[in-house]
């Protein structure tokens, strides 16, 4: 479906009643989410720390009711015991922490001893219900990511680094060459900022000087209490989403906006920053601020994602303008209008499950398709399909015969799920989604992945239909604009809640399909429109 088609869809009556509850405004666009901000499920965050002793730690901590602030306060302070902190940083921390209660746990000695990693930020965001972290923009920095941003940053002597949303400081952590004097964090999270004192103190355990970790709003209070300071370097990740308490802008657009004003002359800042604000129309000031003040060094696309967030992001490295300096590159992903985000946001508030825990696999891997892969069938040889023979719904005749024998090959996925009773496979290169039913156990070759649906309420084929529906093949060109069809971005369709008749209903339409009665197809888009309340 392409903008023109956009367009011309309205809302149903009953996607307006359910607009008019979530205070969407005259043009469409959702103002608040549905729900999620009042959801108490717990998610750990996978990638954060590695230690699997820690997992284990937390999972025993669920089981107790411990006050939260308590608790994060007991296990900063074991961490900076642990580590050896200067007597005097930690007199003056417990002083300041004072009025929080010490309880009696204990604390795994390879974990409290550890000064590297942000365990404690870990254990926090794993005990944080999910509508507190979205209110509070609780989504903090995998490792791995913070490691790019700071790549190649290595401060002298006289240089100076702040992170206006330091969370519990793991991006100041990450700073290599660095004394504890030269890095500066702010944020308006009073638990967060306690873990980040904590975790400078343990890593940097012989300096006198007391982390200089800020409780403010950057955003309401700006540099208050650091005089106006600038900085040579500001790297951050700040919260996304609209500022329902202030101007109503992306949150993330106003923390650059106002963190430039702080950086020096010859300074660069790093964010990471959700990548609708290169895509969507009411972003278009955002982007005329970064082309016109700032001067653009480096643009990392990354389609990794958070825990609970359903979308890509980048790195966007910028230094003040200056005269002969131009941008590196320029904006170039496609980018949205009102009509289509509001046909977005509708699949979203609809998303009742995912396919992020499906069963995948990649086809077969010979390591030499030329040894062993033909196109004349030969003794104990059996069919495979490669990518080009799949078509939505339908298997292509295979042109191509393997002998299969998984210890001869570079890589094989489980027999069990090339063999599975019914699957789906899909091609990995394509311009739009395209997934075929197989119920042959038949083999594929590494163009073509598969997939073994689990979805709530669901068949594999009713999957299937959407999946091959127009409405999924625009959400996914319009969200991720990739000629690729990544699993990490298929994990991120919204599939709504469907009742076993509908499941039924659409079951029996692919049946159709699959038996020559391809005008269904077009059947299949109508009801999955009519499913999200979407009509032509």
């Amino acid at each position: 479906m392409g903008k023109r088609q956009a367009e011309k869809y309205l809302i149903s009556d009953a996607t307006k009643r359910n607009w008019d509850k979530l205070h969407a405004n005259d043009k469409g666009k959702l103002t608040r989410r549905a729900n999620k901000s009042q959801s108490q499920k717990l998610l750990v965050p996978d990638g954060y720390v590695t230690a699997g002793s820690l997992r284990r730690f937390v999972e025993t901590l669920m089981e107790n009711d411990f006050p939260l602030p308590d608790l994060i306060f007991t296990l900063c302070a074991l961490k900076i015991e642990q580590n050896k902190a200067s007597q005097a940083n930690q007199d003056r921390f417990l002083n300041e922490y004072g009025h929080y209660q010490r309880l009696e746990i204990e604390v795994p000695r390879q974990i409290a001893k550890n000064r590297q990693d942000d365990w404690i930020g870990y254990i926090y965001q794993s005990l944080v219900a999910e509508g507190q972290r979205i209110l509070n923009g609780l989504y903090y920095t995998k490792p791995a990511i913070v490691d790019t941003m700071v790549e190649g940053i290595k401060l002298n002597e006289k240089q100076q680094l702040l992170d206006p949303c330091c969370g519990s400081g793991i991006i100041l952590l990450h700073i290599e060459e660095a004394q504890l004097e030269q890095l500066f964090g702010i944020d308006n999270d009073p638990i967060a900022v306690m873990i980040a004192k904590a975790n400078l103190m343990s890593k940097y355990n012989t300096s006198e000087t007391y982390p200089q970790i800020y409780l403010l709003d950057f955003l309401k209070h700006g540099m208050s209490g650091l005089s106006g300071k600038q900085f040579d370097y500001i790297i951050t990740n700040p919260p996304w989403g609209s500022d329902k308490q202030g101007s109503g802008e992306e949150k993330s657009t106003c923390f650059f906006q106002h963190a430039m004003p702080h950086l020096k002359e010859k300074g660069e800042m790093v964010f990471l920053l959700p990548t609708s604000l290169l895509k969507i129309k009411r972003h278009e000031a955002f982007r005329e601020f970064v082309k016109n003040e700032t001067c653009v060094e480096q643009m990392i696309l990354h389609q990794e994602r958070f825990n609970g967030v359903f979308t890509d992001f980048i790195i966007l490295k910028t230094s003040q303008k200056a005269e002969g300096k131009t941008h590196k590159m320029e904006f170039a992903l496609p980018q949205l209008d009102e009509e289509e985000e509001a046909i977005l946001d509708i699949m979203d508030q609809k998303r009742n499950d995912d396919l992020s825990h499906s069963q995948w696999a990649l086809g077969v891997i010979t390591g030499n398709n030329a040894k062993w892969v033909k196109e004349r069938k030969g003794k104990d040889m059996e069919k495979i399909y490669i990518g080009k023979d799949i078509e939505k719904y339908h298997l292509r005749k295979a042109s191509h015969y393997i002998r299969f024998d998984r210890s001869k090959f570079q890589q094989c996925a489980k027999d069990e799920l090339y063999r599975a009773k019914e699957k789906l496979v899909y091609k990995f290169i394509a311009n739009h989604l395209c997934f075929a039913y197989d119920d042959t156990q038949s083999l594929f070759l590494n163009s073509a992945n598969i997939l073994i649906p689990d979805i709530e309420g669901m068949s594999v084929k009713t999957v299937m239909a959407f999946l091959n529906s127009e409405l999924f093949s625009f959400y996914y060109t319009r969200r991720f604009g990739d000629i690729k069809i990544l699993k990490g971005n298929l994990c991120c369709l919204p599939f709504p809640e469907i009742t076993p008749e509908q499941d039924r209903e659409l079951s029996a339409m692919v049946d159709k399909i699959l038996a020559g009665k391809h005008e269904n197809i077009q059947a299949i888009d109508n009801y999955i429109n009519n499913l999200y309340g979407i009509h032509p």
